[in-house]
């Protein structure tokens, strides 16, 4: 057990932006900005766009147009961050210094350094809505763990991955099927640490706790500067 953890976290030369550690970190900001948003803007989830759009349906239904807009424009601001994170790819895919997902790293920094700072209220949709952009752009950049695809924002796709993994180690023992199904759970346990921390944080720093985010984010953009970790 202890030897897979081990491979799982360090398995020799690998790319950055895909490796475990990094994953995990990314997971932890997925889990606190969905439960931000939640807590602290209005109940609105800033990843999940299923339950924005189930929301959205709800309102529609009852006949609360202004509610359903207010679940409609994280859901196409989403839609909008991914387009954006393709331009980021196609212009900084080739540069010497930068990766592109250090790009998208960086804008979401800068971003969550300046909403944590907003008071909550008036300004809640607003922020809902770049907060969906920002999310948008960080499930874009980083698609795959360890060559595997996986998602750094939201957990469902983590949890068929890796059950289907499991299946797989069941029925033939092989034992990498095994090491996958722990990188996929692993994920969505940091997602979840990601959001415990935040409902700590929160009930003590209220807003400015979206601070925590930043400080795991320039973590991840510092890393990136090597070739191999």
């Amino acid at each position: 057990m202890a030897r897979n953890i081990k491979k799982i976290f360090f398995n020799g030369e690998e790319y950055p932006p895909e490796t475990f550690r990094l994953a995990m970190l990314l997971c932890m900001v997925g889990g606190f900005m969905d439960t931000y948003t939640f807590s602290t803007r209005g109940n609105v989830l800033a990843n999940a766009q299923t339950g924005n759009i189930v929301f959205l349906a709800i309102n529609l239904g009852k006949g609360n147009f202004g509610k359903a807009f207010y679940y409609f424009v994280p859901v196409f601001v989403f839609t909008m961050g991914i387009l954006f994170s393709e331009f980021i790819r196609i212009k900084f895919e080739k540069h010497k210094i930068f990766r592109w997902q250090q790009i998208v790293i960086f804008y979401q920094v800068i971003i969550m350094f300046f909403i944590a700072f907003v008071p909550s209220g008036k300004w809640n949709m607003p922020i809902n809505i770049i907060m969906s952009f920002i999310a948008a752009i960080q499930y874009q950049g980083f698609k795959k763990i360890r060559g595997m695809a996986g998602a750094t924002t939201i957990c469902t796709g983590n949890l068929r991955s890796g059950m289907e993994n499991l299946f797989k180690y069941i029925n033939t023992k092989e034992t990498s099927f095994l090491q996958n199904f722990w990188i996929y759970i692993g994920l969505d346990l940091f997602f979840l640490v990601g959001a415990l921390l935040c409902m700590v944080l929160v009930g003590i720093y209220g807003e400015l706790s979206l601070l925590a985010c930043c400080a795991l984010l320039i973590i991840v953009f510092s890393v990136m500067f090597k070739d191999t970790i």
